[in-house]
């Protein structure tokens, strides 16, 4: 499994999560640090290039920025 890390703002945690549950087995979103809006993008080997496109996509949409995340 691969996992991306990114600060969001936290007023947008919400919408990405639900984003997330209605692309049902794409990926899941776990909140790594909520003080800073750290959140860890996890998805299956096989749908790398699939998340890759919604992660584009959703960078359209919110706030992004890809983070490094010590100890993950």
């Amino acid at each position: 499994m691969g996992s991306y890390f990114f600060k969001i703002d936290r007023r947008d945690h919400a919408y990405l999560t639900c984003i997330a549950e209605a692309h049902e087995g794409l990926c899941t979103i776990s909140t790594v640090d909520q003080q800073q809006g750290i959140v860890r993008i996890s998805a299956p080997q096989g749908r790398k290039q699939e998340v890759d496109q919604f992660i584009e996509a959703l960078q359209h949409e919110i706030d992004m920025q890809e983070v490094a995340y010590p100890g993950c």
